[in-house]
């Protein structure tokens, strides 16, 4: 053991060793920030109860501290502390799961889905019944490509839990990779029975209908959500696509006049809703929409690469000038995305006024 630090807080004192942040780690992992349960866990090694105590003493004195002190931690590390202690996760009995599988899924967003994975494999061999912790597992592996391991582990999950519905939502999106679209479908459908108003499901589902060549049912699809969501412009921006597509121009012009008589209530839904006033020439409705919409969510400010349009069909080329330098300088692969978009509807005097090249 390293030697330790003397701490004195107002009139007591305290002995800290390197074990100690590790005491914060477990009470956060498995015991939900709690030392009650933990300490009376804790009875056949009194030693680590009187640390415990300690702990839990000298929080009282300087407030919470939290178990993310020791973190970023390697799996490794995570399970030496353990032996290095005498102690095992499948011991603890009243340990919960939840810590872990949230570690775990840090640790693929922000280290490896391989150290991601190892974690996982800890928390299915201490509690084979968590259900959660196979469908993480599955998902993680079907995001490496091991789409036919990941099937299996997700399957798993819903047999365990059948309202397990990221599980669902992730078979879907798996068979959908490996082109089995008939099975990509039946488990969205299975997702919207549990949450009926998933629209990534519903635009997955009306997609591999389409896939299939079933563009009635993909309609089908769509009408059905449209009808349950009466907010909802990119519903109805694709079922425009679609018919006029099918040259269907009379359905796809109720569509096209259905989004002319509403404001966009989604975030996602301004994008296409200004190409269809566009369509339409009414460039002023845009620039008044977005502007408002922009001050009053600055987060959604890369919205400004649509006033370009309106503005240079507005005369206001310094205004659209200003946002491009703006784009280009500093959210290159944003203005380059949006470059079809001008190229549709400006002319090329109009583009040239902008400075696009």
């Amino acid at each position: 053991m390293e030697k330790p630090i003397f701490l004195r807080v107002k009139d007591k004192n305290y002995m800290i060793d390197e074990r100690d942040p590790f005491f914060f780690l477990i009470r956060d992992l498995l015991y939900d920030g709690t030392w009650e349960v933990f300490a009376a866990e804790m009875h056949t090694h009194p030693e680590y109860l009187e640390r415990i105590h300690k702990l839990e003493d000298l929080e009282s004195e300087v407030g919470k501290i939290s178990g993310s002190l020791l973190l970023p931690i390697s799996v490794d590390e995570l399970l030496e502390y353990f032996e290095e202690l005498n102690l095992k996760p499948s011991e603890l009995w009243h340990g919960v799961p939840d810590g872990f599988y949230e570690l775990a899924q840090d640790k693929a967003e922000n280290e490896s889905l391989s150290e991601a994975i190892k974690l996982v494999d800890v928390v299915i061999e201490t509690w084979p019944e968590y259900a959660k912790a196979y469908e993480l597992k599955g998902s993680f592996l079907t995001e490496m490509g091991k789409l036919e391991d990941g099937i299996e582990f997700l399957k798993r999950a819903i047999n365990m839990d059948p309202g397990l519905v990221e599980a669902y939502a992730e078979l879907g999106q798996a068979f959908y990779n490996l082109e089995d679209y008939e099975e990509a479908i039946k488990y969205w459908q299975k997702e919207l029975e549990y949450t009926p108003h998933d629209k990534f499901a519903y635009f997955m589902i009306a997609d591999a209908y389409r896939k299939m060549g079933k563009v009635g049912s993909a309609l089908e699809t769509l009408k059905r959500f449209s009808s349950e969501d009466k907010k909802n412009i990119l519903v109805r921006y694709e079922l425009m696509q679609l018919y006029e597509q099918l040259g269907d121009y009379d359905s796809a012009k109720d569509y096209e006049n259905q989004i002319l008589n509403m404001v966009p209530y989604y975030p996602g839904d301004v994008e296409p809703w200004a190409k269809v006033f566009f369509k339409n020439g009414r460039y002023e409705d845009v620039v008044n929409v977005v502007e408002e919409h922009i001050q009053k969510y600055p987060i959604d400010g890369h919205f400004k690469l649509l006033l370009v349009v309106p503005y240079a069909k507005l005369g206001n080329y310094e205004k659209a000038r200003k946002i491009l330098e703006e784009f280009k300088n500093q959210k290159d692969w944003y203005f380059y995305g949006k470059k079809e978009l001008f190229e549709n509807n400006l002319s090329k005097r109009e583009l040239a006024l902008c400075g696009i090249e």
